[in-house]
């Protein structure tokens, strides 16, 4: 009886020696090159890229067609292809599809404000907040709410430092420039680490507030001097006029600045050679951006609230670009 089961048990190997030998060296072989693909495509680095995009989102508050046609003009002379979106189109969506255009200069001329903490900095989208909207990222502080001081009643979502950090994919070596008030706050650079923290190179903005005809302005230079006259970032941001700003018995001052220190001596013109080696040739030119929609973020934690203290403008429409 107990043979009969001691034979039922016995089971034919089903490989030879020889079979799984070799079944383990090809295994062990598609490892070793999984690994090593993986392996470099961690120390690849990332590529400058010849797009840039110019994110008006004051542009139906503050409307400036000179300066956005003339950024266009700068940046498609350069050889860079270029995208302009208007206000409308600044929402909480085309935020989360931000590092998907592979956008190697990124011009925020967009609001930005100070939290409560005098700290922490986020930038407006022009989509009013709806408490049920983006319920998950609101709790997981990805999101909160802002206004304007000239219209108090009437919110607007604001995306904060940890909604950039939890983007999905990277800045192509990107060069931000961050056109609002406080973007580079002293001892307020959470927003600008973000951005850095996703691959950007450089991030440009202002330690206090600034209106938008200065910023305006300063830009320009500040574009004239890193694309035509190829100076490093930290030699042309620091040819910027310090602006003074009176308010009763406030005065303020406020200026261009440079995050982090290792950009200091890029020039613009260096990523782009190093674009154009790696690149196919690109056809520069000016079009109006459109959106693709959501992708996930992930959970951080706040609730916060802005205030943004600027003066009124009149409402105008947007003059189309046509470079």
């Amino acid at each position: 009886m107990s043979k009969t089961k001691e034979a039922a048990t016995r089971k034919k190997p089903r490989f030879s020696n020889r079979q799984l030998a070799a079944l383990s060296i090809a295994l062990a072989s598609t490892i070793i090159v999984a690994s090593v693909i993986s392996f470099s495509l961690l120390l690849t680095p990332d590529k400058f890229s010849l797009n840039a995009a110019i994110v008006d989102q004051l542009g139906s508050q503050f409307p400036n067609s000179n300066f956005n046609q003339t950024v266009c003009n700068m940046l498609t002379e350069t050889g860079f292809n270029v995208t302009y979106y208007r206000s409308e189109n600044v929402t909480v969506s085309f935020y989360k599809e931000l590092t998907k255009h592979d956008y190697g200069v990124i011009i925020l001329r967009s609001h930005s404000a100070l939290r409560e903490d005098n700290e922490t900095v986020d930038l407006f989208t022009s989509e009013e907040y709806d408490k049920d909207a983006y319920s998950w990222e609101q709790r997981s502080g990805l999101l909160t709410k802002g206004n304007y001081s000239f219209a108090p009643d009437k919110f607007y979502f604001a995306v904060t430092p940890s909604f950039i950090g939890n983007l999905a994919g990277r800045f192509p070596r990107s060069i931000i420039i961050a056109m609002g008030c406080w973007s580079l706050k002293l001892k307020g650079e959470d927003l600008a680490r973000a951005f850095i923290d996703k691959g950007a190179t450089a991030y440009i903005g202002w330690t206090n507030i600034v209106i938008p005809p200065d910023t305006d302005s300063e830009t320009i230079k500040l574009l004239e001097s890193i694309l035509k006259e190829n100076r490093t970032l930290s030699s042309a941001v620091s040819q910027a006029r310090i602006y003074t700003y009176r308010s009763g018995n406030l005065t303020v001052q406020s200026q261009m600045n440079l995050y982090p220190p290792s950009s200091w001596t890029t020039t613009v013109n260096q990523l782009i050679e190093e674009a154009r080696k790696s690149e196919a040739p690109n056809k520069p030119g000016c079009l109006v951006g459109s959106l693709s929609l959501v992708t996930n973020v992930v959970h951080s934690t706040s609730k916060v609230f802005l205030v943004r203290r600027t003066e009124t403008a009149q409402q105008h429409p947007i003059a189309p670009l046509d470079c």
